[in-house]
């Protein structure tokens, strides 16, 4: 008993210091990782700040205050002046810095720990905000991650407003050297960026852009020489993906393209949103404030803008799947810092950013989720199968085209194992597309897989809606064994009616033959067929391997086209280099330069060469060809320009190019970049096309260039509008071009219009065209008695378009002689079907009831010891054919003419005083 008692008043008395405020055996509390300095009873570091009540505490082993009342609501406040009781009860020990966590390993979002992993990596954010409870059995203290919250479709969206508001939405951008910034049309002069938006077409609507011509900061460290443009966080795309959309557009000489990435993990450039309010969730980590190691994200190519047409709206769709959280970004890329053509003005803007279900993209298909838009036809041998790698190691890809093992997909495949036999065929047809537009053809790319020794055939095929029983029509096509890889390959689809793909694959003479296909996307515009030899009709060519059956045409001047290497243009030169629309960028190493005459320098001038094309079967549906082209002289002297003339020619099979009209002509400098050209073709006899380049005198080194020719179905207008030929043309290079010299000569042989050459012409004057020695017209008049004469040059019969209201006439003159009597008009005169015309070019002799002066002009003013030529236009209106007459009047001097055009709009007359006073000569 008396043991007893002692025990009881030994408890009583030695309680407090024994358990010290500590839990006794069994006790649950509420703190996360206790560390064993708090459960031994030594001080705790100093994590909470020093106070001297506190230090008073921990230098005194008697006081009554033990570890544990530090957290106490009825603690003293601390010397950050927050009150205890304003905390919840566990924010001090959210605080504690990982290195003091001794025995437990740091916790570090990555892409693989959503929602709930760990990992012992370095910290970089030294307050987590961790929230968890204690686990009895281990004393370690498992922790939830919570993604950061991700963006609806609705907050990815953006048309960015008009005015007067305008913003990037939920947009914001990265670390880039440029920034994206909101405009309208109204400052396209003064800010820059294009002139209307795309969602309304009008001055007032809003768009993004960057101004390519600014100049980063010296000191400035960025991820891109551009501007990156980041959406809000992203979540999974799900396994039908997900389909972005947009517009946009380039110009100038300083814009060098525009990429979309997608970047894997938390981007810290992605504009968070705020959590809703709501209870602490236990065991978790919020990491919407942490910034994760860049190790841990990545940003991988998805787009390329493609070929585009400078200064309009482009629509652009992407189809991509990834499964986590992600980020897109926009990347607008001007030409380098060290190019002169960054000093010149230019723009990359986008336009309504839409995020979609990956159905939205039609046609589009990676076949991770199924077919999507494609489906089996049932009247063919079998089904295409989807798999994710092959079984069998003689045949068959391992793995879909996809470079990322973790991420990748399903493929399309035939399976041409028993019970298959050789020649049976499975046909994969798309859903309907509409008819493609005359200048808006699709570019389809795909990869295919082609590996076995029994491989078949893979052919794609075009079916019209014009008939029930139109046939289908070939556009690819390959045979063999290609190896045991994937290849990219794309092929250029048009059509003037609603149409169906369809890709058909035939079984080889083995069973060791799977065909696979992977990938489909389409963009806007065209593309040679790739690879070339898939083409049905060798005529589409890049020149990366060889000429492609087009060949050089013998002449006497020794001149050819030669596939040379693009290094031999200097950078600024060379192709820029996003351009053909997709992630893996066709090589674009190659292209056919104008060579010089052989055995001569450089410098020397003239020679002609022409390219021609394999003959191609005439059709009634039209045709369009394009292709790149590059024309540039570094330096053009007083004299003007002096490269040459590219043209492109359509000769019907067992024709001569003598007296040939081109369908597609410019001449010499067109700028230090490469350019888009097409023009249309409508020929129902067999033809071949011509690509005829001619130096001029070149007085400065300079090139001429022509790379990636395609054709499409479809009747495209000429690009760029420049280049447009009409029959009624003329540069006098190669005779009058069907303008008729009708004056009536008398004994007088010079009272005429006469073509100048290098040892006749006027007051030695030089031509407009090239600057050299000849190929204009004139007349020069010198009359001893000082009477008038007149002379007439006729031109061809000039039709009417329909949906033409005005011609603007232009050419150049050049006046010399006695200035009061030296004259020259253009007259007007209709054109009767059922009359003859007299020599004077009056459709019914009627003298001048059907004549109507146009324009007219003395050599007053223009008169010059050395003459010189000036631009002349005149606006004509016609709803009927008709005819122009040149007509000049002189005692004693003339006028030259060269360089007639005629272009499809209305324009001021030039000059002024060239408006005539009268209604007839």
């Amino acid at each position: 008993m008396y043991w007893l008692l002692v025990m009881l008043w030994f408890l009583e008395t030695r309680g407090a210091t024994l358990y010290n405020g500590g839990p006794i055996l069994g006790e649950q509390i509420d703190l996360v990782d206790v560390p064993e300095d708090i459960q031994t009873g030594t001080p705790l570091p100093d994590w909470l700040g020093s106070t001297p009540d506190r230090d008073a505490d921990h230098s005194n082993p008697s006081s009554p205050v033990g570890p544990l009342d530090a957290i106490s609501p009825d603690a003293p406040e601390d010397r950050s002046g927050i009150d205890f009781r304003e905390r919840e009860p566990l924010d001090e020990i959210e605080h504690i810095e990982p290195k003091q966590w001794s025995d437990r390993p740091d916790i570090v979002p990555t892409r693989g720990t959503f929602p709930s992993s760990t990992q012992s990596t370095p910290r970089r954010v030294p307050d987590p905000t961790t929230l968890a409870q204690k686990n009895p059995s281990t004393q370690r203290y498992p922790v939830v991650t919570i993604p950061p919250p991700t963006a609806t479709v609705d907050e990815v969206f953006c048309d960015f407003g008009p005015l007067p508001v305008q913003s990037l939405c939920e947009w914001q951008n990265g670390k880039g050297a440029l920034e994206w910034v909101p405009g309208t049309g109204l400052g396209t002069n003064w800010l820059g960026g294009p002139s209307t938006d795309s969602t309304a077409g009008t001055i007032e609507g809003g768009y993004a852009f960057i101004e390519t011509s600014q100049l980063p900061a010296k000191d400035l460290k960025t991820k891109s020489p551009g501007g990156l443009l980041h959406s809000p966080q992203l979540g999974s795309t799900g396994v039908s993906g997900t389909c972005f959309m947009f517009k946009y557009a380039m110009d100038g000489l300083s814009s060098a393209g525009l990429r979309v990435l997608l970047h894997t993990g938390v981007d810290e450039n992605s504009i968070k949103k705020e959590r809703p309010e709501e209870s602490p969730i236990e065991n978790a980590t919020n990491i919407s404030n942490c910034n994760p190691p860049t190790a841990l994200s990545e940003e991988r190519v998805l787009w390329h803008a493609q070929y585009y047409m400078l200064g309009t709206w482009q629509q652009a769709q992407i189809l991509y799947t990834y499964p986590d959280i992600h980020s897109l970004i926009i990347e607008g890329v001007p030409v380098d810092v060290g190019d002169p053509s960054r000093l010149y003005r230019g723009y990359i803007a986008i336009d309504d950013i839409d995020l979609q279900p990956g159905a939205a993209c039609t046609g589009f298909c990676n076949f991770a989720g199924g077919f999507c838009d494609w489906n089996n036809d049932v009247d063919d041998d079998f089904d295409w199968t989807i798999s994710r790698g092959s079984g069998n190691p003689t045949t068959g890809p391992a793995m879909d085209s996809s470079s990322d093992r973790a991420t990748a997909g399903g493929y399309a495949f035939i399976d041409s194992s028993f019970p298959r036999r050789p020649g049976d065929v499975a046909k994969l047809i798309s859903t309907s597309f509409p008819a493609t537009g005359p200048d808006t053809p699709m570019c389809m790319h795909f990869w295919f897989h082609m590996f076995g020794s029994g491989i078949g055939t893979l052919k794609i095929y075009v079916r019209h809606f014009r008939s029930l029983d139109a046939q289908l029509h070939d556009i690819w096509g390959l045979s063999g064994n290609a190896g045991n890889a994937w290849f990219m390959s794309e092929v250029t689809v048009s059509s003037l009616d609603d149409f169906q793909l369809i890709f058909e694959a035939s079984v080889g003479n083995t069973g060791m033959g799977d065909i696979a296909i992977d990938d489909i996307t389409f963009t806007q515009g065209v593309c040679p067929v790739s690879p070339q030899v898939a083409a049905p009709i060798i005529r589409d060519c890049t020149f990366e391997v060889d000429e492609c059956d087009w060949i050089n045409s013998r002449d006497p001047d020794r001149v050819e086209w030669e596939r040379v290497a693009s290094q031999v243009l200097s950078p600024r030169n060379q192709r820029k280099p996003y351009s053909n629309g997709h992630t893996v960028s066709r090589r674009n190493e190659y292209f056919l330069g104008l060579g010089r005459a052989r055995g001569g320098p450089r410098s020397n001038s003239g020679g002609t060469a022409q390219l021609v094309s394999r003959e191609t079967k005439g059709s009634n549906e039209p045709m369009c060809i394009t292709f790149w082209y590059f024309m540039f002289e570094a330096f053009i002297d007083s004299t003007g320009p002096s490269l040459g003339v590219l043209r492109v020619f359509v000769q019907p099979v067992g024709e001569t190019l003598i007296g040939s009209k081109p369908i597609w002509q410019l001449y010499n400098n067109q700028g230090p970049t490469w350019n888009y050209g097409q023009a249309n073709i409508n020929e129902r006899r067999n033809f071949n096309v011509v690509f005829e380049g001619t130096w001029g005198p070149n007085r400065a080194s300079g090139s001429i260039g022509i790379d990636d020719i395609a054709f499409y179905t479809g009747n495209c207008t000429v690009r760029p509008i420049s280049a447009m030929v009409k029959a009624e043309d003329c540069s006098f290079e190669k005779g009058l071009c069907g303008w008729e010299n009708i004056t009536s000569i008398g004994s007088d042989r010079t009272v005429t219009w006469q073509q100048a050459f290098a040892a006749h012409r006027p007051a030695q004057l030089l031509d407009k065209t090239f600057g050299a020695t000849g190929d204009f017209v004139f007349f020069d008049i010198f009359t001893n008695n000082q009477k008038l004469s007149e002379v007439q040059l006729r031109s061809p019969v000039i039709g009417v378009s329909p949906d033409t209201e005005a011609i603007c006439f232009t050419f150049w003159f050049a006046a010399f002689g006695v200035e009061e009597s030296t004259t020259l008009r253009i007259i007007k005169i209709g054109v009767d079907d059922g009359a003859n015309e007299n020599k004077n070019g009056n459709a019914n002799g009627n003298g001048d009831s059907e004549r109507e002066l146009l324009w007219s002009l003395t050599a007053k003013g223009f008169n010059n010891p050395r003459p010189v030529w000036t631009a002349a236009q005149v606006t004509i209106e016609a709803r009927a054919p008709y005819r122009l007459i040149l007509e000049g009047s002189a005692s004693n001097g003339g006028f030259a003419i060269d360089d007639i055009k005629f272009q499809s709009q209305a324009c001021p007359i030039r000059p002024v005083a060239a408006q005539p006073v009268a209604s007839n000569s």
